[in-house]
């Protein structure tokens, strides 16, 4: 049982009763008493007629919510807190901790990754070099292959041999791609830079095939492979 004051000085008696057991239960506040009502107390004040009191606010919502075991819902409401300090601590780390990849600034440049694979065709070449070549680090090289005959070319993954027929599969590639993708290449400026690979390729094809001549009729000669 409370008692409490209005403006008028008038007394107010809220009261609270379990209907089964008829015992009184005393309310903590006004609060929880009259202007929310979770129900999570039992409340009786139809049968005292209070329900013409004013209430300080414009609406009362009542939820119908029923606490059955005090001790379960202890651990529900720390459980929850919990939960929720978790996900805002979780938040906070990706905002503030770096990120590596934004810090680093991944790129989908993909003219940069063009760019850099035509590169290691030029870090591959052999024979004497244009004056022009992106890689500045290599020099003249394998310049007395096939007594001479047989410079120029490709090696092969970075040693010293030269093959044949992965370097004829490598420039129909390219040589497909840019009739694909012509006018791409010519976008980004990389059209004349995959002719000339092209071009340097196709010269040392042709010097592996020799045609048959009057010293040897009816023969031809193709290398495979040079080192």
């Amino acid at each position: 049982m409370d008692t409490g004051e209005t403006d008028n000085n008038d007394t107010i008696l809220y009261l609270h009763s379990i209907s089964p057991a008829g015992r009184l239960l005393p309310s903590a506040s006004r609060w929880n008493s009259i202007e929310m009502d979770f129900n999570l107390f039992p409340q009786s004040r139809n049968n005292l007629g209070y329900d013409s009191l004013p209430s300080r606010f414009s609406k009362s919502v009542d939820f119908k919510l029923t606490v059955t075991n005090k001790k379960n819902f202890k651990c529900f409401i720390y459980a929850s807190l919990a939960v929720v300090s978790l996900i805002v601590v979780l938040c906070l780390l990706l905002h503030f901790l770096p990120n590596k990849q934004r810090h680093h600034g991944a790129t989908k440049d993909l003219t940069l990754a063009l760019k850099q694979a035509l590169v290691f065709f030029d870090a591959q070449k052999s024979g004497v070099l244009p004056k022009d070549n992106t890689v500045k680090f290599r020099g003249d090289s394998g310049l007395d292959d096939g007594n001479k005959s047989l410079v120029g070319g490709f090696y092969d993954s970075g040693n010293n041999i030269k093959f044949s027929f992965p370097t004829a599969y490598t420039i129909t590639l390219l040589s497909w791609s840019v009739i694909e993708y012509h006018p791409k290449y010519e976008e980004v400026g990389e059209l004349d830079h995959i002719k000339s690979i092209i071009k340097w390729g196709s010269d040392y094809l042709l010097k592996l095939f020799i045609r048959p001549n009057e010293s040897s009729p009816g023969s031809a000669t193709l290398f495979s492979q040079v080192h």
